[in-house]
């Protein structure tokens, strides 16, 4: 049977890039097509999780990235007062690093043009078509390229798979919306000088807020906010940054600090809707598949869509680049070690949301900061070490 040469990559953002390092390494030529033009500057902070970091420790970056960033080793839950209710420790599973997502970005476009992997920009997917053992993708711009198979790294909204399940095309949508941002440079750190190495949840009568250090020493936070309307998710998108300062420090009145300080310290905004994909009839069809938020989008309340990207990558592309494997067979063995535990974290990011939008009194409170809280803890600690332990077999 002929090896497998070329490997044609939808989307260059984290997966893409990522995906393309390690099928060079397993002797398949990788070709990546972006939609926009580059751009390394864009989106907000995350954290990638022990598990997500080790595979980017595979591509030789966790290091510089760790520089960067923020290392991070537990999760503290605090209630609105500012009493700490919950510790969950991480580290034993390893570091995280919370960073700027345009941080792992560059490294990684840089790692692959370091490869001298083929990169186009401004490429966006038309159509797709599969001829005998090719297939040929479509450009708008007019221009095809055809290869041995097809990786739809492209995201939530994924063209690839609206070609390939065009009844499941679009993403659910969650009625909800990232909101967040950055203060500015000269922000005061709180005041606990734990937070510096950790992530910290803030939970209150309604509604969650999170906060961290993120890369060069930034201070960044987030909520997600409930828009059932179109009217008002589009108002809480496009309203004027003093206009969401003033909405954000409404709802969270009283909150005990760093949470004022933070949204009136906010320099650069950051807002958007959260779609996830809870599931797909299928992952891949002939030659073509789907990996990272294509196939698995959740909301970032999982703490684990970059991660859980990154193995997608490095698992694909050992198992297609085995000469024994047919293409297609690589990519069902893929859809079968991957799907239940993806599947798994997209609905508890889902609940996790859910959660916070539930309303409690004091009664309630009460039981979850003394009695419910601490159990959760260590639940979601011993819950975390096998999702960042668990190993990849390919």
């Amino acid at each position: 049977m002929a090896s497998i040469r070329r490997a044609l990559v939808i989307g260059g953002g984290i997966v893409g890039p990522a995906l393309a390092l390690f099928l060079k390494r397993g002797g398949i030529e990788p070709l990546v097509f972006e939609a926009y033009p580059r751009k390394d500057d864009a989106g907000g902070g995350f954290q990638i999780a022990p598990n997500g970091l080790r595979v980017l420790a595979d591509l030789g970056l966790a290091e510089a990235l760790l520089r960067e960033g923020s290392p991070s080793g537990d999760m503290a839950f605090r209630n609105h007062r500012g009493r700490e209710i919950g510790l969950v420790r991480t580290a034993k599973a390893g570091t995280a690093v919370n960073i700027g997502r345009s941080n792992v970005l560059r490294a990684l476009r840089d790692a692959v043009e370091e490869a001298r992997i083929v990169v186009r920009y401004g490429k966006r997917l038309r159509d797709l078509s599969v001829a005998g053992r090719e297939v040929i993708a479509t450009f708008e711009d007019g221009t095809t390229e055809v290869g041995d198979f097809l990786v739809g790294a492209d995201g939530v909204h994924s063209r690839v798979r609206a070609w390939m399940l065009p009844d499941e095309a679009a993403p659910r949508d969650t009625e909800l919306v990232s909101i967040g941002g950055f203060a500015a440079r000269d922000f005061p750190p709180p005041t606990d000088p734990r937070d510096g190495t950790r992530l910290t949840f803030m939970v209150g009568p309604k509604y969650q807020f999170g906060y961290s250090r993120m890369n060069d020493g930034l201070w960044g936070w987030w909520c997600h906010a409930h828009a059932a309307s179109e009217r008002e998710r589009t108002a809480l998108l496009t309203m004027p940054s003093n206009e969401l300062s003033a909405r954000m420090l409404e709802r969270y009145a009283g909150w005990s600090e760093p949470v004022e300080r933070l949204i009136r310290g906010t320099v650069g905004w950051l807002r958007t809707p959260i779609h996830d994909v809870p599931r797909l009839s299928r992952w891949h069809n002939g030659p073509v598949l789907l990996i990272g938020d294509a196939a698995h989008a959740m909301s970032p309340a999982g703490g684990q869509g970059a991660s859980l990207a990154l193995e997608d990558a490095l698992l694909f592309a050992k198992l297609a680049a085995d000469p024994s494997r047919p293409i297609e067979s690589a990519m069902t063995r893929f859809e079968a070690l991957r799907r239940s535990r993806a599947e798994a974290m997209v609905a508890q990011a889902y609940a996790n949301d859910r959660r916070t939008l539930q309303e409690l009194g004091p009664v309630a409170m009460w039981t979850r900061d003394r009695v419910m809280m601490p159990i959760f803890a260590r639940f979601m600690e011993k819950a975390l070490h096998d999702v960042y332990s668990t190993p990849l077999e390919a």
